[in-house]
C-alpha cells in the first residue's frame, strides 16, 4: 500500500511539473494586447510620422516604393525605385506645429499607433502581388513603433489601426500627391 501511494504521488508530481513547464514556455493563455502610445505628446518634438507603400514583388527595375514623412517642420514625399532604394524623386513642403498637432490627433483617432509586437516584424514576401503598408513613428532616431499590413489581407501583419483612414490622411499631406503619382506603378 505504501508503494502504491508513493507511486501515485510520484506520477502526480511529474504531471504537475509538466503542466508548470508548459505554462512557463507558452506564456500562459493570455491573448496579446495591441500596444499604443499618445501621439499628441510629440507635436512639439522632433518626432516624425512615416507611411510607406511598398509595391508588388516584381523585377528590380519595376519595383517602386512611396514614402511620406511628416514632421512639425515639413512634409517629405519620396519615390524610391528598386529593392536597394534608388531615389527617383523627392519633394518637400513646409509644415507647422499646429498642423502637425492636428495631424497627430487624427492619427490617434485612427489608431495609427496601435499594433501587436508579437507579429512577424519582417513584411518582405507577404502579399507579393499586392502592396505592403508600413506605419512608423520615429523620435530623434529612435523608432517608437513600426507596424505593417498588406492589401491582400487585413490579418497579415502587426498593424491594428484604421488603414483606410490613415493612408489617405498621409496622402492629403502632400498637396500635389496625384500629380506626383502619375506614371508610378506600385
Amino acid at each position: 500500500m505504501k508503494y502504491v501511494m508513493g507511486l501515485l504521488l510520484g506520477i502526480g508530481l511529474i504531471v504537475l511539473t509538466f503542466i508548470l513547464i508548459f505554462r512557463i514556455f507558452s506564456g500562459g493563455n493570455d491573448t496579446p494586447k495591441p500596444q499604443s502610445i499618445n501621439l499628441s505628446d510629440y507635436a512639439t518634438t522632433n518626432a516624425v510620422m512615416r507611411y510607406t507603400v511598398d509595391g508588388s514583388t516584381v523585377a528590380d527595375l519595376k519595383h517602386n516604393k512611396i514614402r511620406i514623412t511628416v514632421s512639425k517642420d515639413q512634409v517629405l514625399f519620396e519615390q524610391i525605385q528598386g529593392y536597394e532604394g534608388k531615389m527617383v524623386q523627392t519633394k518637400t513642403y513646409p509644415n507647422n506645429i499646429q498642423a502637425f498637432g492636428t495631424f497627430l490627433r487624427a492619427l490617434e483617432i485612427a489608431k495609427f499607433d496601435t499594433g501587436l509586437s508579437t507579429a512577424d516584424k519582417d513584411e518582405r514576401g507577404y502579399c507579393p502581388v499586392g502592396k505592403r503598408y508600413l506605419y512608423e513613428a520615429i523620435d530623434g532616431g529612435d523608432t517608437l513603433f513600426r507596424w505593417w499590413n498588406t492589401s491582400c489581407s487585413q490579418n497579415q501583419g502587426s498593424f491594428k489601426g484604421k488603414g483606410s483612414t490613415i493612408r489617405p490622411l498621409f496622402q492629403k499631406q502632400v498637396p500635389d500627391y496625384n500629380t506626383l503619382m502619375r506614371g508610378v506603378n506600385l
